[in-house]
């Protein structure tokens, strides 16, 4: 037996311990996931806001340019047909030329074929409206197309000597950041603390690709984000987990609990055995002496005061095995008023011993309950510690008394006492103190289960304590209201 349980035992351990290996790597490899997931959303959030920065840049410096073109005190528009190329050509000039540099330039539209002899409000709509794509697409490319001096270096200037400002950046990092549901907080081009996670690098320079100034997002307090994203993950694991080791415990624990009822059922059965076996033996012997032989009338009453004595033995001990399984299966009626301390000296007073009982009874205290099993539990109480009492100076004391509301009844003795590890053991049906295979004192395990049972239906408790300096102490506490 004990062999299937180490192997039960065993491949339990190798069942649970494979269960949590696969569930740390499942929970390792989502963190993984969830983390390449966070560092592929922070960069492309940084893109975005990058993008995002430059297309407002752009669209400052494009509708600046849309201005000038527009206004006529600086840029004069014109328009003619000419027929060699039947092609509408604009001529855009400065109306205060540079002492440097052409001051005008002639343009056609390549995919505009309707013919205009002058300038209109719609031809030069047009005209504008394709210059301002054509710098739009020129500042993606990082330079700057000069199409007259003037408009040239106003360009340059506002293009290139006002950066994009980090307070802009931020702003777009940040939403970009929301949107994937990211909101931590991060510094621009911050040194790394082995604790924040930094992005690529990005260029921002406004003459990209041609010039480089790099820019890095430290995004902090990453593995707390990382642990709130996969929380429901990792509690779900360490749920299946704790189930798995609270089944392998409960389950050790079943095995080991059917080991031991084994262990006091063969010790049940050899009580039993003893038990029975020694009545019975005194029965079949007399009344195979009764049959046998011819007895006067004395002798053949004093044979049959024999078998009925181990009669009486043989049906207590039935009767106190019934009674403790009907115990299992009913409930107690507790109607009877029992006068406590009457109750304790007539039970002392009934109790056949070879040792000292004495009772001290103080309670004065009137108890409802079952004054049967109640009767018989501390009796049982009694007997057991009249048979461990084997000093020649033995003496069983009895005590009641009150205390806030519950009444105590204490029963000890000044024998060998109980060792530590039995106390709460005793009190388990069929359990005996091992012994081997000597019986010394007779028994069969079942005494102290029923007197549990019946403290239990009054709603009571009873605690085993060494009786200093030696011996045992019972303590039963019952309710008195």
């Amino acid at each position: 037996m004990k062999r299937k349980i180490l192997l039960a035992f065993a491949l339990m351990s190798v069942s649970v311990a494979g269960i949590a290996a696969l569930q740390l790597f499942y929970s390792y490899t989502t963190y993984v996931s969830e983390r390449r997931q966070f560092e592929r959303d922070c960069n492309e959030a940084l893109d975005e806001a990058v993008d995002s920065s430059f297309t407002r840049y752009r669209r400052i410096v494009t509708g600046t340019f849309r201005s000038w073109l527009n206004d006529p005190s600086f840029i004069e528009i014109t328009a003619r047909w000419n027929p060699d190329v039947k092609e509408t050509v604009f001529t855009i000039k400065e109306r205060q030329p540079s002492p440097v540099g052409q001051s005008q330039i002639s343009m056609s539209i390549g995919d505009l074929k309707e013919r205009f002899d002058n300038i209109t409000p719609g031809s030069k709509e047009l005209l504008v409206n394709h210059m301002v794509s054509q710098v739009d697409a020129e500042l993606k490319k990082g330079y700057v197309w000069f199409y007259t001096q003037k408009l040239g270096d106003s360009l340059t200037k506002i293009a290139y000597d006002t950066p994009i400002e980090k307070a802009l950046l931020k702003k777009e990092y940040k939403v970009a950041l929301e949107k994937r549901g990211i909101m931590l907080p991060f510094v621009f081009n911050g040194k790394g603390d082995g604790k924040s996670y930094q992005t690529k690098k990005v260029n921002i320079s406004l003459r990209r690709p041609h010039k480089k100034e790099m820019l890095q997002a430290s995004v902090v307090n990453v593995d707390l984000f990382l642990l709130g994203q996969l929380k429901w993950v990792l509690a779900g694991s360490i749920l299946l987990l704790l189930i798995t080791l609270f089944c392998f415990w409960y389950t050790l624990r079943l095995l080991l609990s059917q080991q031991k009822l084994n262990a006091i059922k063969d010790d049940f059965i050899n009580n039993m055995t003893h038990e029975i076996n020694t009545p019975l033996t005194s029965i079949a012997i007399t009344a195979e002496s009764l049959k046998k032989f011819s007895h006067d009338k004395e002798a053949q009453e004093n044979y049959i005061d024999i078998i009925l004595h181990q009669s009486s033995k043989l049906m207590s001990l039935t009767d106190e095995i019934l009674t403790s399984a009907r115990l299992e299966s009913s409930e107690m009626e507790l109607q009877d008023m029992i006068a406590v301390d009457t109750m304790l000296q007539q039970i002392a007073a009934q109790t056949e011993s070879p040792v000292q009982i004495s009772v001290t009874a103080n309670s004065n205290a009137t108890l409802q309950g079952n004054k049967k099993h109640l009767d018989r539990a501390i009796a049982n109480l009694i007997d057991n510690a009249v048979k461990y009492s084997t000093s020649t100076n033995s003496v069983v004391e009895i005590r009641s008394s009150t205390e806030n509301g519950k009444l105590l009844i204490a029963i000890a003795d000044n024998g060998p006492g109980i060792p530590d590890e039995h106390k709460e053991a005793v009190f388990s049906p069929f359990y005996r103190i091992p012994s081997g295979n000597i019986h010394n004192v007779k028994g069969y395990g079942l005494g102290l289960s029923y007197v549990k049972k019946v403290i239990t239906a009054h709603k009571g408790s009873i605690l085993l304590k060494d009786n200093i300096p030696n011996g045992s102490l019972f303590l039963i506490k019952l309710p008195l209201s």
